[in-house]
């Protein structure tokens, strides 16, 4: 697995939704921000395949062909208005053994669109790229 740089921000404008977390872990959330992320990549050109739960958080599905490409959205811990994402791509054994695939250009591009994106979010501060 292979990640672009993560994001983190304040901001109200997104709430945990009742129930939630049962698809993740307790005091994981991430679905509305997930949701908001996707439709504004959506609007931007870029196919989004949906949303999926996980145990840290949201995935947004971004493709998965030749490789996994996804966005990881979350609060962080403890946090109802402290939120991340980052970009990650899922290579296959083989993909990572033979190097056929080179991630790098998929990652860069979303973190473009974050980087666009990211300061839309209404009310957002302390934008933070580690």
């Amino acid at each position: 697995m292979k990640t672009g740089p993560q994001v983190t921000f304040t901001s109200d404008f997104f709430k945990p939704i009742p129930g939630e977390d049962e698809r993740t872990n307790p005091g994981c959330y991430g679905k509305a921000w997930a949701t908001w992320l996707a439709e504004r990549l959506q609007e931007r050109g870029v196919t989004v395949e949906g949303g999926i739960p996980e145990d840290f958080g949201w995935i947004v599905m971004v493709s998965r062909k030749p490789f996994m490409l996804w966005l990881a959205c979350s609060n962080t811990e403890d946090s109802t208005n402290e939120w991340m994402v980052y970009p990650v791509a899922e290579l296959s054994v083989t993909q990572r053994l033979f190097k056929r695939v080179d991630p790098a250009p998929e990652l860069e591009r979303l973190r473009v669109h974050l980087a666009e994106v990211v300061p839309l979010i209404p009310g957002v501060t302390n934008i933070v790229w580690e």
